[in-house]
């Protein structure tokens, strides 16, 4: 029950916040003033692929960060505050140290929500486009 809750408060917050965009990117765009049934539906695609594709790539990001990939960065960073900032830890830790205990942590996981409610509003934005085509 509990798992349950919590998927549902994942998909609906992130369902709830696409939704936000898209309505603001209608607003944004003057759909209620669009005269032109074919604007209507690329006002409608655009405003449904935004929110689908920060998804989709937020979610890519989290795959790609769990590799690894920005280990090396973030090493950077630390060292590069841990010296530059008076009054921070002096003690530098090697690179190798550094790597393993990031990974002592473990990848992050539970984000397939991302992935899901992305495609969700891809495939909605997919349909409008295909609209606008056939009245275009």
């Amino acid at each position: 029950m509990k798992r349950w809750q919590s998927n549902l408060l994942k998909y609906g917050m992130t369902t709830a916040i696409a939704a936000s965009l898209v309505w603001l990117y209608l607003d944004l765009q003057g759909y209620a003033s669009a005269a032109v049934q074919a604007e209507r539906y690329r006002i409608l695609a655009d405003a449904f692929t935004i929110p689908g594709m920060l998804l989709l790539m937020i979610g890519l990001l989290v795959v790609v960060s769990n590799e690894g990939v920005f280990e090396g960065l973030s090493y950077v960073v630390s060292y590069a505050v841990k010296t530059l900032v008076p009054g921070m830890n002096k003690g530098h830790e090697r690179y190798g140290d550094y790597v393993e205990r990031k990974r002592e942590k473990g990848p992050v996981t539970g984000f397939g929500f991302l992935f899901v409610v992305g495609a969700v509003f891809m495939a909605a934005a997919g349909v409008y486009i295909a609209l606008f085509y056939s009245v275009y």
